[in-house]
């Protein structure tokens, strides 16, 4: 019976301390019948049994006492970590932008901390709502879908102490991914204004020279944040699909090439760049030849990314779908 004891263990992982004893009992009932209806205790039997009740985690919060609530047992923990990972990058990212403002243009210390604070207030509310409202959506229209994705991408391999040869996303990694996502959400929204270069002229002050026309990139901002939240909403997805699967891999396919569509539309505006800075460009380089190497540079870059990415994701699927029998 060691299968049944690991398979029980998986699920009660992620039950609240307080319902493990009873979630437990009633895994234990269920097994219990399920082999007294086949008459047979055999290994073989047990394992044909647990394949059959499906995912462990899935099995085990449907023996929770469910009170009404806004968000479900199934998807209440990865929100709580997504929660956390983005109301901490989104204070650390104002703060960063509020002092790196601070100290070009000098405002007072006192000024300085209320700013700061109220900024970190209020970026906080601002996180915590949004991930709230993403999760009560997909709590009323998404859930059943990813609970049968994770149904079907389970198997027997995926107990503890046995080896897994699919190959799971990094949580780590789908961290780092969030965390520099609402980094950027937060900078180019709040301090795009702050990208430049800084130098000190011989016998002058400080002198700032702005990579970006204010204006121009204001109009493509709210492109670039549709873009970015769809990107945040599908790595948290990571999370709850657990590894690449065909559809995943799909989605991140369609997500790059909208990604790298918004890129290249926007480089194909020069007027995005500074008007000085273009004009010193110029003086120093044959200014339209410049522009059209350092932007081509750029796509191509960023087009071999996107395509190296989507190809890892539709490889890993192909590795993931060869499960054990």
């Amino acid at each position: 019976m060691e299968l049944q004891e690991r398979y029980i263990a998986a699920g009660l992982k992620h039950i609240p301390p307080t319902e493990k004893d009873e979630v437990e009992k009633a895994m234990r009932r269920i097994i219990a019948e399920r082999l007294q209806e086949r008459g047979d205790s055999s290994e073989e039997t047990e394992r044909e049994v647990l394949r059959g009740l499906g995912s462990p985690r899935i099995l085990a919060e449907k023996q929770l006492k469910e009170p009404p609530h806004l968000i479900g047992p199934e998807l209440y923990g990865t929100y709580m970590l997504i929660v956390k990972i983005v109301m901490t990058v989104a204070v650390i990212g104002t703060l960063i932008g509020n002092t790196v403002d601070f100290i070009i243009n000098g405002e007072t210390l006192l000024h300085y901390f209320a700013q700061s604070f109220a900024a970190a207030i209020g970026v906080a509310i601002g996180a915590f709502g949004w991930v709230t409202l993403v999760f009560a959506i997909m709590e009323r229209t998404a859930k059943q879908k990813i609970l049968t994705e994770i149904q079907e991408d389970w198997s027997l391999a995926d107990l503890p102490e046995q080896e897994v040869p699919q190959k799971p996303f990094s949580r780590i990694g789908v961290g780092f991914g969030i965390f520099f996502t609402v980094l950027l959400i937060v900078l180019v929204n709040q301090y795009s204004h702050l990208l430049g270069f800084y130098f000190t002229l011989d016998g002058g002050g400080r002198q700032f020279m702005p990579i970006l026309n204010g204006e121009v990139f204001r109009g493509y901002l709210p492109y670039i944040n549709g873009m970015l939240a769809l990107q945040l909403l599908f790595t948290a997805s990571k999370l709850l699909f657990t590894r690449w699967t065909y559809p995943v891999a799909t989605a991140n396919l369609i997500l790059n090439a909208l990604s790298f569509a918004l890129l290249w539309i926007i480089l194909q505006d020069s007027a995005i760049l500074d008007p000085e800075l273009v004009s010193n460009i110029a003086k120093a380089t044959d200014g339209k030849v410049a522009l059209s190497t350092m932007f081509n540079t750029i796509k191509a870059v960023f087009l071999f990314i996107f395509l190296l990415d989507s190809f890892e994701g539709f490889h890993d699927a192909y590795k993931n779908s060869k499960k054990p029998v």
